[in-house]
């Protein structure tokens, strides 16, 4: 009876120990990627790419969840500078911070450029007609400085009619990075994370008009609205191709136009009593809203807000101009009020992606002596504009 227990005991002790080298064994074959067979679909090895959107005006915050609805990585080879393969992802993924994007790739040098917004259903920018052809040809016949993004303009980059986005979704971002894949890279289950900041290029400018002297009169559809500007197209270094000629200057239209009520007038009647809310007259504001691509420091002598009448006339019989202002002179006018950590007034305008401008009408003329930008009162002192 004792004799069995000890064989008994030492079968079990005998199992255990196959049992653990078993596990071991298992474990082995599972985690190698350096197997004699040819088939290593359950290695997984490479590139793990990280997307951060923290340039904007709260540093230190990743946005880019909340905010990039598609990805799209273009990868060149840092020494002949062709193009090799892209990545996509459009799904819910991206809205997690946990996300990474799996890069499969040889050993080698590569150079990312990684854009936001060109793969959704409704993107603003997508690429020109030329890069598409481009991405029909062998990979060695197009780099990076074949990249050309475009909003939608009429007919192409030579159309001469205005461009109007009707439809805002999402925006454009732009980020570049250099990675090296190694053979340890593709000999280890890991993936080695490496991080991709992106910068946003699209811009969300409102423009408001409020009449002081007849606060209730004021009417959208009375006003021309434009933004003179020519960045409609960038390139793969994130730089305006400009197509401006004497001939043709390319403009945005508003995307949206309202009327809004913003509160009543609050004065006394004639015999001194306050009036009642059914006797009060409100304040109504024109806003219109645009949707541009990037806004650039190099464009200060070039782009415009101009907003003209369409009730009241010049003496040529057309639409009056009320507002004719350099753009960018006044989005850049109001940093420093708290913004003394940006280092240059560029980094301003690529941080800062939404704008309102508050002009006052005296009896549909501009009171050219202030304007608000933004929660800033910027005062005029030269009438040269």
């Amino acid at each position: 009876m004792r004799l069995n227990s000890v064989i008994l005991n030492t079968m079990r002790r005998g199992a255990i120990r196959l049992s653990l080298l078993g596990v071991l064994c298992l474990a082995t074959c599972l985690t190698s990627c350096e197997s004699l067979y040819d088939d290593q679909s359950d290695c997984r090895s490479g590139i793990a790419l990280r997307f951060v959107y923290d340039y904007h005006m709260e540093p230190g915050a990743n946005a880019f969840p909340a905010n990039v609805d598609c990805v799209t990585v273009l990868v060149f080879d840092q020494k002949s500078g062709n193009y090799v393969t892209q990545f996509t992802e459009t799904s819910d993924v991206l809205r997690s911070e946990s996300y990474r994007m799996d890069l499969l790739l040889e050993p080698g040098k590569y150079h990312l450029v990684v854009y936001g917004g060109l793969a959704c259903d409704h993107p603003t920018f997508d690429f020109t007609p030329d890069f598409n052809a481009a991405q029909q040809r062998a990979n060695s016949d197009y780099t990076k400085d074949d990249i050309l993004v475009s909003l939608p303009l009429e007919n192409g980059v030579s159309a001469k009619q205005l461009h109007d986005i009707e439809e805002r979704t999402g925006g454009l971002f732009y980020g570049t990075l250099d990675i090296t894949v190694t053979d340890d890279d593709r000999s280890k289950n890991d993936f080695r994370v490496e991080t991709v900041n992106l910068m946003k290029d699209t811009n969300n400018i409102q423009v408001i008009l409020q009449e002081i002297a007849n606060p209730d009169k004021m009417n959208v559809d009375d006003y021309n609205f434009y933004i003179i500007d020519d960045n409609f197209i960038l390139n793969g270094y994130n730089k305006p191709v400009h197509i401006a000629t004497e001939a043709f200057q390319p403009m945005y239209l508003p995307y949206h136009t309202e009327n809004r009520i913003t509160g009543y007038v609050e004065y006394k009647g004639q015999n001194g009593a306050l009036l009642t809310e059914d006797e009060q007259r409100p304040v109504q504001v024109a806003c219109a809203e645009f949707s541009t691509s990037r806004l650039l420091m190099e464009h200060l002598p070039t782009a415009r807000l101009v907003i003209t009448s369409r009730t009241d006339k010049d003496d040529d019989g057309n639409d009056r101009l009320i507002i004719d202002i350099p753009l960018i002179t006044y989005l850049t006018a109001i940093r420093g009020f708290g913004d003394t950590w940006i280092k240059d007034d560029q980094e301003f305008l690529d941080r800062q992606s939404r704008w309102t401008l508050m002009f006052f009408l005296q009896r549909n003329a501009w009171v050219s002596t202030r304007i608000a930008v933004n929660s800033w009162v910027v005062r005029i002192n030269n009438a040269e504009l």
